[in-house]
């Protein structure tokens, strides 16, 4: 890792040797008008096709809205397609953190008699925080986020992906590994049978899931700016269970180890607060 710190200290020693412009300018002069006042917000949207929940075998439709805003004077920055809804408490072209929001669907008994005599989870909302670092400057980007599940859907999980990200002329194309990991309450939750459960059910064995590592996938996205304003994409995901949820017969019997997912987004960006 010696190279990421000589990095880091030579765009340390460049900023701090960058020349001034405008020191010995005259008082008289009149300054120019500012150009970059206000926000550019970014509004925007997906459409996936995808599993119903965490190692189905069936898929179905889902739409995700997104927003985003920054300075006008500040550059545009970059987001995943699994990128959770975030606010920056900090952020410089390096490196970033704040707070994150998560939307989950819920799994339910109803949608399906394999599922018969096990436990809803309620759809839910996560909440947590992210950190996001860019060892390589606008090519290759590392984020984590923590978080935390309400709504009857308790426990915590945590998302460790990286990208590399390459822009030509209208493009912007990225790709890269993900690892999710959840804790003994998050893997209960979501792939546990209780004895219970699997009485009721009369098919499926009572199985108690630890916490561990619950998938690792790939997910990459194309991007086209058909304008400074109008942005669409399309992406893909690819999600492979692991250890403790690949064993759960959620999993194993009546759903299945690889998660494919695809789909569609959107975004419009305007100017605000001028």
């Amino acid at each position: 890792m010696r190279w990421l710190f000589l990095l880091s200290a030579a765009a340390l020693c460049a900023s701090l040797t960058a020349p001034l412009t405008g020191a010995l300018a005259e008082d008289a002069a009149p300054k120019p008008a500012a150009v970059d006042d206000g926000w550019i917000v970014t509004l925007g949207g997906g459409f996936q096709l995808g599993p119903k929940y965490d190692g189905a075998s069936k898929a179905g439709f889902s739409y995700s809205p997104s927003i985003s805003w920054r300075r006008a004077n500040e550059p545009e920055g970059f987001s995943a397609p699994d990128d959770s809804l975030d606010f920056s408490l900090y952020d410089s072209r390096s490196f970033s953190f704040g707070a994150v929001l998560a939307y989950r669907a819920g799994r339910y008994a109803a949608s399906t008699p394999r599922l018969y005599g096990l436990r809803d989870l309620p759809w839910t909302v996560e909440g947590g925080v992210f950190a996001e670092y860019w060892p390589i400057l606008d090519r290759l980007r590392t984020r984590i986020e923590v978080r935390q599940g309400m709504f009857g859907r308790y426990g915590l999980s945590v998302d460790l992906s990286t990208d590399w990200v390459s822009r030509f002329n209208n493009f912007t194309f990225s790709i890269g590994p993900r690892l999710s990991i959840g804790d003994s309450t998050y893997m209960r939750r979501n792939f546990g049978v209780t004895p219970l459960e699997a009485a009721v059910n009369g098919l499926m064995p009572a199985y108690t899931a630890g916490g561990g590592v619950k998938s690792v996938g790939l997910t990459s996205s194309l991007e086209y700016a058909w304008s400074p304003a109008w942005r669409t994409s399309i992406f893909a995901h690819y999600e492979r269970m692991t250890g403790n949820a690949a064993r759960s017969p959620l999993v194993s019997d009546i759903g299945q180890r690889n998660q494919f997912s695809i789909g569609a987004g959107f975004s419009y960006a305007f100017r605000s607060g001028d």
